[in-house]
């Protein structure tokens, strides 16, 4: 008896808990004081309110301070965006370059292939007498 009325409670519980909406908190920010700490030149990922995810590096800030401007981090250059702080969702700075860029890996690959040649080569040439 006592384990049925428990367990109708916590079903109670749970069922007003699911049915109460939650409070969504969305933290307030100071777009302009974030930007503001950000130095022209540094490396940024900036969501936008309309879901567009743009990356790229900071030039500083428009004059009339209503704005960050950023260029796009993109195959062929464009003009740079001038975004609003009312249409930042979020800001987050990127630390240093990772991996290796793909100059570096062709030359690798190069390097790797001319290796390997001359590999094969030596065995074949060694094999010979």
């Amino acid at each position: 008896m006592k384990t049925q009325i428990r367990r109708r409670l916590a079903c109670a519980v749970l069922a007003v808990s699911i049915a109460v909406p939650a409070a969504a908190q969305q933290p307030s920010r100071d777009w302009e004081q974030v930007a503001a700490a950000l130095k022209p030149g540094a490396r940024v990922e900036v969501d936008l309110t309309d879901g567009t995810r743009v990356q790229g590096t900071v030039l500083g800030q428009d004059q009339d301070r209503a704005a960050l401007v950023v260029s796009p981090k993109t195959r062929i250059p464009v003009e740079p965006w001038r975004i609003g702080y009312s249409e930042i969702r979020s800001i987050e700075q990127k630390g240093p370059r990772e991996g290796m860029r793909p100059g570096t890996k062709v030359l690798l690959g190069i390097g790797i292939g001319v290796g390997v040649t001359m590999l094969l080569a030596g065995i074949a040439i060694a094999t010979a007498y």
